[in-house]
């Protein structure tokens, strides 16, 4: 499933011109019992709908990774949904990795001292050897 926004039509020379999304969720396959989430663009709150979705229904699984490699802001909207999924996936042990966390999103969670409420990986296949382990 797929889930993307965007944020507004352009128009060159008179041809309707699509820009990128500015963000999108995407369920990615992963060995049974984890799910893998990979966030891409600006996540704000027209974004945290969807990535709630996709943690709910991790709720009870051995783990759920979601890849932030590709994200490129992180709005305070996103970051309390990120606390949320945190708060909610740990009543049901299900492990949250945040997986290749980019520096501006890195940043964030330094300024806003939560970098130690998450488990941290530095790519997706870290991630999940964390979560199998």
């Amino acid at each position: 499933m797929t889930d993307s926004h965007r944020l507004h039509e352009a128009w060159i020379d008179g041809r309707g011109v699509d820009p990128p999304g500015a963000f999108s969720v995407e369920a990615a396959p992963a060995a049974d019992g984890v799910a893998v989430v990979v966030l891409t663009g600006e996540l704000d709150m027209a974004a945290t709908p969807s990535v709630r979705g996709h943690v709910d229904g991790a709720a009870g699984k051995r783990g759920l990774v979601l890849d932030l490699a590709d994200v490129t802001f992180v709005d305070s909207a996103m970051l309390k949904e990120l606390l949320r999924a945190s708060a909610e996936l740990d009543r049901y042990e299900t492990r949250l990795v945040l997986a290749g966390v980019p520096d501006a999103v890195q940043r964030l969670l330094d300024l806003t001292r939560t970098t130690e409420m998450f488990t941290l990986a530095p790519d997706r296949d870290a991630a999940l050897r964390l979560v199998e382990d």
